[in-house]
């Protein structure tokens, strides 16, 4: 063998990559080392070993069919994984150490490349290692739900955002429509949340926030309801299949949990404890209603409640009654 040949074995032997050349009786001529090592096989490895004696569950495969067809006709192939699941039974050397100690099988590709040279038809079959690559594919997938969890999760509270309750609240009113059910919208503000920040500063503030995000989220606990942090100390609550009489008792119970939490708040006109304001409206079947039509409505109403003088719940409907 030549220098060249020499080196170019050498090569091929340290490539993280299988290569495996077969002739025309299906004899192994070729097997690299790290094809050797996470090919799993009952027959130890020997120059010229049948194909079938070293892989006997290859028989009737589509890849022994892939071969045959490239010695004979010179056609190429590519098994994927996705539609060829473990077409060599092919297996980590190391174990990933996760779940078990046991070898896990490796996710690999194949292309069968038809060989032909003076007179002589081999077939190369060439192995992809994807197991690399599903690894960065899975972190990537899951780097972006986080992301996209993030981009919808207030950093404060832990509870949704802005973003999230805008995009809730569309599908709901289009739900709403559709199945001609009720839907409430309460928007709620904390009572001078300003003073309690001058008196008691910023921290003291963010802790208030997020404990009233908690005692509210036990509250808000049904499927499709939501809580959503929608700007500094106001919060708004989404309400499916729940009409305006019902969301009224709602936020009014929200109100009591607030004032419940008995967090001291020397400067509220209304109490010495935190408080907080509460507007309500509701999306009646057959009244044509949107997103931004039914927030401004709550938010009206919860202007109305402080113009009363807060720590109270105010509806849509009964703020417009008052203000006629």
């Amino acid at each position: 063998m030549s220098q060249t040949c020499r080196l170019l074995s050498a090569v091929v032997g340290k490539l993280h990559t299988g290569v495996l050349i077969v002739d025309e009786q299906l004899r192994i001529c070729f097997i690299n080392q790290w094809l050797q090592r996470v090919l799993h096989s009952q027959s130890p490895w020997r120059a010229e070993i049948p194909l079938l004696e070293l892989l006997p569950e290859l028989e009737g495969s589509r890849l022994l069919r892939a071969i045959n067809q490239a010695l004979q006709s010179g056609l190429p192939s590519v098994l994927s994984p996705s539609l060829n699941t473990q077409p060599l039974p092919l297996f980590n050397a190391q174990p990933n150490g996760l779940d078990s100690d046991e070898p896990q099988p490796l996710a690999h590709s194949l292309q069968v490349i038809p060989l032909r040279q003076d007179g002589l038809h081999h077939c190369l079959i060439a192995v992809t290692d994807l197991s690399s690559s599903m690894r960065r594919e899975r972190l990537l997938k899951a780097q972006a739900e986080k992301l996209g969890h993030q981009s919808l999760t207030d950093a404060l509270t832990g509870i949704a955002n802005r973003r999230r309750m805008n995009n809730h609240l569309e599908e709901e009113v289009r739900r709403a429509a559709r199945s001609y059910r009720p839907l409430s919208v309460i928007l709620l503000d904390i009572d001078h949340f300003k003073l309690f920040n001058d008196r008691f500063g910023h921290l003291a503030g963010d802790e208030c926030l997020i404990r009233m995000a908690l005692s509210l989220q036990a509250r808000v606990s049904r499927a499709g309801d939501l809580l959503a942090r929608y700007g500094g100390e106001e919060f708004c609550v989404i309400l499916p299949d729940t009409d305006g009489e019902a969301a009224q008792t709602f936020a009014e119970s929200l109100r009591c949990k607030v004032e419940s939490l008995n967090i001291e708040h020397p400067d509220n006109s209304c109490a010495p404890v935190v408080t907080i304001s509460l507007g309500v409206a509701s999306w009646l079947p057959g009244n044509p209603e949107t997103p931004i039509g039914l927030l401004l409505k709550a938010d009206n109403a919860l202007y109305r409640a402080k113009q009363q003088g807060r720590n109270c719940a105010l509806s849509h409907v009964s703020a417009a009654t008052a203000s006629d």
